[in-house]
């Protein structure tokens, strides 16, 4: 099958569908599929142009990149560019079965692109990965305009929480049940078995043998990072000596959060280390316990789900995409609010036996995010895409 990406942001930028779409390139290209992304990103810092690239990982790469103030990664005439490379791609003899297009909020490439795509004829499947929230009126509104809701795509999110708005106003022009079947899930894909790790039991560690407790995040205030803190500290105050945590990441709000863990005397039982690589991150989940997710308008959760695939026991708001993959009471604790987040540390440090319970169930279970389920997921809405324009 020949593939083609279009997403305003991809590597060397690192960020969530960045890197996911990357991943899944590579995995794609891995099963014998051609595959390209086209870009607005720079493959450096400051460069422009376009240009086309072959990695070593079997993904062609066909930036666009323009000098803009602030290095985003937008152009001014990325809708050309993208059909100017599909024509290129036609005539080559490699016209695309099927266009699968990345969006955030502000995707400028794609969502201009897009209409254009599907009047060519070609399949086209649309990825949000991103929480709309207030935007989801703004999105209803160009609708009433331009009627994207009905054009021949197949619709598709990371996660129910992204999923339901973009239902919505699909439902309103097609109807409720066109809308549950335009517009599926396709959640992101882990390695899982590179996160199955070697665990150091707790009364084996040389630091202790504290609940230990993490977290790797951007230390942003849509990931909730203070209030967790401050749960981990109400948490630590009723069990003393029970419990230690290490949050990596890196983000405006790091400072604040190490001047507040400093001014509350919680340097012995809280630890900010900056941002973490993947390596660093493992080393870190073999003698840990319990990994936090905080965010209520996370999209999807990588970090943790990497985390959960370690065998780490997983607490997190209800409320957000993580959730959606996690049963409480035997992949996780999910709690309503701050203070049940709190409640649920002290429960596994009290409790030491659902603690081991939800570790060992974590450790061998089969994930959702898996590769294999991911990419046949992602095959079938591929075959949707194909459907609409039979």
């Amino acid at each position: 099958m020949r593939i083609t990406h279009v997403s305003d942001s991809y590597l060397p930028l690192l960020g969530g569908i960045e890197t996911q779409v990357a991943r899944l390139a590579r995995r794609q290209a891995e099963a014998g599929h051609d595959v390209e992304v086209i870009t607005t990103t720079p493959a450096a810092r400051g460069a422009h142009g376009v240009g086309t690239e072959r990695g070593t990982d079997g993904v062609t790469v066909h930036r666009v990149a323009a000098r803009v103030p602030g290095g985003y990664p937008v152009h001014p005439r990325s809708t050309r560019h993208v059909l100017d490379r599909l024509r290129d791609l036609e005539a080559a003899g490699r016209r695309p079965d099927v266009v699968h297009l990345h969006l955030g909020v502000l995707a400028p490439t794609v969502e201009l692109a897009l209409r254009a795509v599907t009047r060519r004829g070609l399949p086209a499947v649309a990825t949000v990965h991103s929480v709309w929230g207030g935007w989801e009126r703004a999105f209803a509104a160009l609708d009433a305009v331009t009627r994207w809701s009905a054009w021949p795509v197949q619709w598709s999110a990371v996660s129910e929480l992204t999923a339901d708005p973009l239902r919505r106003v699909v439902g309103r022009r097609l109807g409720p049940e066109a809308a549950a079947d335009r517009v599926c899930v396709l959640g992101n894909g882990i390695d899982v078995e590179s996160w199955r790790l070697p665990r150091t039991e707790r009364g084996e560690r040389a630091e202790g043998s504290e609940v230990h407790v993490v977290s790797a995040t951007r230390f942003a205030p849509r990931k909730r990072v203070l209030p967790m803190l401050e749960a981990v500290a109400a948490a630590a105050g009723q069990v003393p000596g029970g419990l230690v945590a290490t949050v990596g990441g890196d983000g405006p709000q790091l400072a604040e959060a190490r001047r507040w863990v400093r001014e509350r005397g919680l340097s012995d039982v809280v630890r900010l280390v900056g941002r973490l690589s993947p390596t660093e991150l493992k080393r870190l989940y073999v003698r840990a316990d319990v990994f936090v997710a905080p965010a209520v308008q996370d999209a999807f959760g990588i970090a943790a789900l990497e985390a959960q695939a370690a065998g780490l026991a997983v607490v997190s708001r209800s409320q957000s995409g993580v959730a959606e993959r996690l049963v409480d009471g035997r992949d996780a604790l999910l709690v309503d609010d701050d203070e049940a987040m709190a409640g649920a540390l002290v429960r596994l440090v009290r409790e030491p036996a659902l603690l081991d319970a939800i570790i060992a169930h974590n450790r061998t279970a089969e994930l959702a995010t898996s590769w294999p389920r991911v990419l046949a997921d992602v095959e079938d809405a591929y075959a949707r895409a194909a459907a609409l324009v039979a």
